[in-house]
């Protein structure tokens, strides 16, 4: 019976990992940058993945910060949580902040709107971190931090479809043709070291890697609303996909 439901639970968390590869592979073609993803929809979808974090995976993470304690990771302190996830935010900003003064030499110098190979690599690179940390996280679906999986799921996919559109538009086809699939080798790099057997996925440390995952999932969706907040229509997108989902989570939330 336990070795069933192991199966069970192991075929769950590959459908799942395999789905946020398609998303990866879709995201990057031309059909889904074309208009029937608009800046609405991408809005709205930020809106899910922000609710998310905030209302869902933040919350059980800090709820687990008295398991981390004894691991003394950071001597002195006792925010091991906010920490780990100011870490992934810090990181994705400089990532951001170089892709974009990459992108502005370039067109200075007339060259085409994108980054420099060495901006490129540094951005996949953090983002193939970033997908080995899902992929690892998808692995253990009996923690309560991403319990359901199904919402863990949803938010990470729709995170995903956001963020590529930023990417194409920073990286140009490099993204299309390699910085995709780096990004799917990563995610299914990260579920093959969380599935083996003799890899003890421990609730203290799948927490400080979920932390991780929450401050860059934050930055990473800002950096793609704030440019365009003078839209109100997708102000509004935004705010509608936060509040749906929001609710969503709260009514499935165990009553305290």
């Amino acid at each position: 019976m336990r070795s069933a439901i192991h199966m069970s639970s192991m075929l769950a968390t590959l459908l799942t990992v395999l789905v946020l590869a398609v998303v990866h592979l879709y995201a990057g073609t031309a059909v889904a940058l074309g208009r029937q993803w608009g800046p609405r929809a991408l809005s709205a979808a930020s809106g899910v993945s922000v609710a998310y974090v905030f209302l869902d995976l933040m919350p059980s993470l800090a709820e687990q910060q008295n398991l981390i304690d004894h691991i003394d990771l950071f001597p002195g302190l006792d925010r091991h949580i906010y920490i780990l996830a100011l870490v992934g935010l810090t990181v994705s900003f400089w990532v951001e902040t170089a892709s974009r003064e990459s992108r502005r030499r370039h067109r200075a110098a007339g060259g085409p709107d994108q980054t420099g190979t060495a901006t490129f690599w540094l951005s996949i690179l953090s983002f193939v971190v970033l997908n080995a940390a899902i992929g690892y996280a998808v692995a253990s679906p009996g923690d309560e931090a991403v319990e359901p999986l199904w919402t863990f799921a949803l938010a990470m996919g729709l995170h995903f479809l956001v963020n590529d559109h930023s990417l194409v538009e920073h990286h140009g086809d490099r993204y299309r043709t390699i910085g995709r699939w780096l990004l799917v080798v990563g995610l299914i790099t990260g579920w093959l070291i969380g599935i083996l057997p003799e890899v003890e996925i421990r609730p203290e440390a799948l927490a400080l890697v979920l932390a991780y995952i929450a401050g860059g999932t934050i930055l990473n969706i800002l950096r793609h609303e704030l440019p365009d907040t003078d839209r109100s229509g997708d102000v509004l997108a935004f705010v509608a996909g936060a509040g749906v989902y929001g609710v969503l989570l709260l009514s499935l939330a165990p009553a305290s």
